[in-house]
């Protein structure tokens, strides 16, 4: 498979936009039949750098027609998989899209950047909102390969790796501008993450001109982590030939048989040692928005209150909001529990504060509705 990365000049001088757009349109024109798979950087529909969000809404509308027509005739014309990155319009407004072009020409799926970066959201206005739910990585698959994404900001987020994993891609396609960090840097992320993820990533970025030590490194990275082309901050059309069946595995421990590295730090995973993930993790507040489900006490109708058996059942049952008591201890721990005294909530009498956590265990804070609830440490 011979992959071609295409690296953009990059302005920022808005004004500059129709001349830099024409570079990307003629970049296209100079793709040819010996390419498999074509890679385009962040944005190409906002050739120059943006200051508001009039001026993203404008290049879009100004652009992406064309741009989108230029991708799907590229892709038919030279028999090649095409990945754009551009904005798309819904309802909602502008997402931050990769489009993947089969070699037909024709849409083969879509990614949506999962971590925009403050600017994007506060003053470029795209839509960011689906970015703080639980999502299963994007796989698009074409001609029997499997296609992930990573888009810009998205090569930060490391303990994404291991889901993005999981999901055993082939090739790891990343639109991307990151234009403020050292190509020392971007080289160690990218080998780090084709090296978890035992795939390939194919990177096309901006350059920042072309001695510039920041931004660019455009790169195709093989699964054991070995740089197979990076262009600094060259611009223009680069390929580089791939077998994107090719894995990377390595003895998983001395004297066991060869694993991928994921698979070796999964079966050594201390999931527990990090911090929370998934559900545990919600919006500030600021970001949740109103009116909104708080269990009082947890889910009390189903489990003793303000018992982890009731916190478990809320969030089960989509509770965004826990209300909960917590009183200190005799030996000054703390224990969640809404009376001062004992007697209403468990088999126990007197007051919290009169007894140390050792003695609160002895009691049943279970009630009716569960036998048996003992204090616990967490």
């Amino acid at each position: 498979m011979k992959v071609c990365i295409v690296q953009t000049p990059y302005s920022t001088d808005y004004s500059k936009s129709d001349e830099y757009f024409k570079w990307e349109m003629e970049a296209f024109d100079r793709c040819d039949p010996t390419m498999d798979l074509i890679v385009f950087p962040e944005a190409t529909d906002t050739p120059c750098m943006a200051h508001s969000a009039a001026d993203v809404v404008n290049s879009y509308n100004k652009y992406i027609d064309a741009l989108y027509e230029k991708a799907c005739e590229t892709a038919k014309r030279c028999n090649a998989v095409v990945f754009l990155n551009a904005h798309s319009k819904t309802e909602k407004g502008l997402y931050n899209t990769t489009f993947a072009i089969d070699r037909n020409g024709k849409l083969a799926g879509t990614y949506d950047k999962q971590h925009l970066t403050p600017k994007e959201s506060t003053v470029y206005n795209v839509v960011s909102d689906y970015s703080y739910e639980h999502s299963v990585p994007t796989v698009i698959e074409i001609d029997g390969l499997r296609y992930c994404f990573l888009t810009c900001y998205d090569f930060y987020f490391y303990e994404a790796f291991p889901t993005l994993a999981r999901q055993k891609p082939d090739i790891i396609i990343g639109c991307s501008h990151q234009r403020s960090d050292k190509q020392s840097a971007l080289e160690t992320m990218s080998k780090f993450c084709a090296y978890n993820c035992n795939a390939y990533v194919v990177r096309a970025s901006v350059s920042m001109g072309e001695d510039s030590v920041i931004g660019g490194g455009s790169c195709v990275v093989a699964p054991d982590g070995e740089m197979l082309l990076d262009m600094k901050s060259r611009t223009g059309l680069e390929t580089v030939e791939i077998d994107p069946t090719k894995k990377y595995y390595k003895p998983a421990g001395f004297g066991n048989p060869d694993a991928a590295h994921y698979e070796y730090i999964e079966a050594g995973r201390r999931p527990w040692k990090y911090r929370p993930g998934g559900s545990a993790i919600v919006r500030h507040n600021r970001l949740m928005e109103y009116p909104r489900i708080c269990a009082h006490r947890g889910f009390n109708t189903v489990a003793p209150e303000n018992s982890l058996p009731a916190f478990g059942a809320a969030i089960a049952m989509g509770a965004q909001e826990i209300e909960f008591d917590l009183w200190w201890t005799k030996d000054n721990e703390i224990v969640s529990i809404h009376d001062a005294r004992l007697d209403r909530v468990s088999n126990g009498t007197g007051l919290v504060y009169e007894h140390t956590l050792q003695e609160l265990r002895q009691y049943d804070f279970g009630g009716k509705l569960m036998r048996n609830l003992r204090v616990c440490r967490s």
